[in-house]
């Protein structure tokens, strides 16, 4: 248990929460002003393993909210979706480019989309983040309709509790197994904002499973 805790500690302090907060956080999302910056860090940092995979999977309070809203949900690359549009998975690791940067952020390829068709909207929520500080969880940029309006907000948040009780190790690695997320009050804006009904603030946004194939020994 002891080893078990330390793992998923490490998990989140190294910014394995999932993608998270505005550099302010409950600050209004403003347009980036550095778009170079929002498109990740140029020099690569550490990251906890070579190799692994992350499964994220949306809730059924999200998945009913797309439903009633006509959005559907669309997968950037390296992101894959799931079969029934309602989740991802996605490589994670150094291998695949994560790392951490410059500012304290795991950065991640990818993002995802959500698209309205009777309105025509199209929000893509990309780079991807996951954040430690101030607030542990999911954090993305944001492009409306092709125009840059966020260069970081959180979408989703987590807890070190909520972390912790999630981790248990495997042969050479460990697995966070289903992590839950929760919809941040920016995100309940943004969607009533942009799909003219919002998202609960505080509902569960989905869960986050990675998976961590190897760990260095010196972890």
């Amino acid at each position: 248990m002891r080893i078990l805790r330390s793992l998923a500690v490490l998990a989140l302090a190294t910014g394995l929460s999932l993608p998270g907060a505005l550099t302010g956080a409950g600050a209004a999302p403003t347009a980036a002003a550095d778009p170079a910056a929002a498109a990740g860090p140029s020099v690569p940092g550490l990251y906890i393993s070579p190799w692994g995979s992350a499964h994220v999977r949306v809730s059924d309070e999200t998945a009913a909210w797309l439903r009633a809203n006509d959005v559907r949900l669309g997968a950037i690359a390296p992101f894959v979706l799931d079969p029934d549009g309602l989740g991802f998975e996605m490589p994670i690791g150094s291998s695949a480019g994560d790392h951490l940067d410059a500012q304290g952020r795991i950065f991640y390829p990818g993002g995802m989309t959500l698209t309205q068709d009777g309105s025509g909207t199209v929000v893509e929520l990309r780079p991807t983040w996951i954040r430690l500080a101030p607030t542990p969880g999911y954090s993305a940029g944001i492009r409306l309709n092709g125009q840059d309006i966020s260069q970081e907000t959180l979408i989703a948040y987590t807890t070190a509790a909520e972390v912790a009780v999630s981790g248990r190790p495997t042969p050479k690695g460990f697995v966070l197994d289903r992590v839950p997320f929760h919809v941040s009050a920016d995100a309940a804006a943004l969607t009533g904002q942009y799909f003219g009904s919002a998202l609960r603030a505080d509902s569960m946004f989905g869960t986050l499973t990675p998976r961590f194939d190897y760990v260095p020994p010196l972890f």
